[in-house]
C-alpha cells in the first residue's frame, strides 16, 4: 500500500512537471523568442532543473511539438463544445472559419503561435486541419458546397485565416465579428454556395467563452531576463 502510494505521488510529480515544461513553451512560441530559447530558459520559467526537463523530453524541439500538439488539443475541445448540436455542415464550416478568427478574442496564446509558425501550423494533421477537411468533405456530399479538390480548398482555408489573424492583430480597431463573418461568407462564395445563403451561414449565432491555454498564468508571452 505504501508502495502504491509512493508510486503514485511519483508519477503526479512527473505529470506536473511536464506541464510546467509545456506551459513552459507554449509562453516562449507565444513571443517575440519562439523556439530561439534555450533548455535552460525553458527550465527556468518551468522552475524546474534542466535534469528533470531531459527526463522528459530529449531536446527542446520534443518540447514545442507536444506544447503545440496541446494546445490543439485543447482549441479542438473548445471547437467541439461551442459546435455541438449544428447539423448542417455548411454552418458547421463557417462556425469553424469563424472561431479560428476569432483566436485573437479567444484564445490569445494560440493566435500568438499561429500567426508565428505560419501555415504549417494550420496544416497539421491535429484539431484544425481534419475539422475542417471533414466539414468541407461533408458540405460537398450533400451539394451544399462545391469543393473540386479537398486539398486545395484547405490551403485556401488556412491561408485565409492567416492573412486575416494578422489583419485584425495589426488593427485593433476592425469589427472583429464583422470581419470573420465576412471572411467565412467569402470561402463559402468561393466554394459555390449563392451570396445570401454564404450570408446567412456566416451570420449563424456563435457564442463561445474566452478561455487561456492551461490553468495557470504561466502562458502569458514570454520575455527574456
Amino acid at each position: 500500500m505504501v508502495e502504491d502510494e509512493a508510486v503514485t505521488r511519483h508519477d503526479r510529480r512527473r505529470m506536473q512537471t511536464r506541464a510546467l515544461l509545456v506551459e513552459s513553451a507554449c509562453a516562449f512560441l507565444a513571443s517575440d523568442i519562439g523556439s530561439r530559447v534555450s533548455v535552460q530558459q525553458l527550465a527556468d520559467r518551468a522552475d524546474v532543473g534542466v535534469g528533470s526537463f531531459y527526463n522528459h523530453f530529449a531536446n527542446k524541439e520534443a518540447l514545442f511539438d507536444a506544447a503545440t500538439a496541446e494546445i490543439l488539443t485543447e482549441f479542438g475541445r473548445f471547437f467541439d463544445g461551442a459546435c455541438d448540436g449544428i447539423d448542417d455542415p455548411v454552418v458547421l464550416f463557417a462556425h469553424g472559419v469563424r472561431m479560428t478568427a476569432h483566436l485573437l478574442e479567444s484564445h490569445r496564446e494560440m493566435s500568438e503561435i499561429v500567426m508565428r509558425l505560419g501555415f504549417e501550423y494550420l496544416a497539421k494533421d491535429t484539431a484544425l486541419a481534419p475539422r475542417a477537411a471533414a466539414g468541407l468533405r461533408a458540405a460537398a456530399e450533400s451539394g451544399r458546397l462545391r469543393i473540386d479538390h479537398l486539398d486545395t480548398a484547405l490551403a485556401c482555408t488556412a491561408g485565409s485565416l492567416l492573412g486575416c489573424l494578422h489583419l485584425l492583430a495589426a488593427d485593433p480597431s476592425l469589427d472583429v465579428t464583422r470581419t470573420v463573418s465576412a471572411l467565412a461568407a467569402g470561402l463559402l462564395r468561393m466554394f459555390g454556395l449563392d451570396d445570401s445563403t454564404a450570408t446567412a451561414a456566416a451570420s449563424h449565432p456563435l457564442e463561445f467563452r474566452p478561455r487561456r491555454f492551461g490553468a495557470a498564468p504561466r502562458c502569458a508571452p514570454a520575455t527574456l531576463p
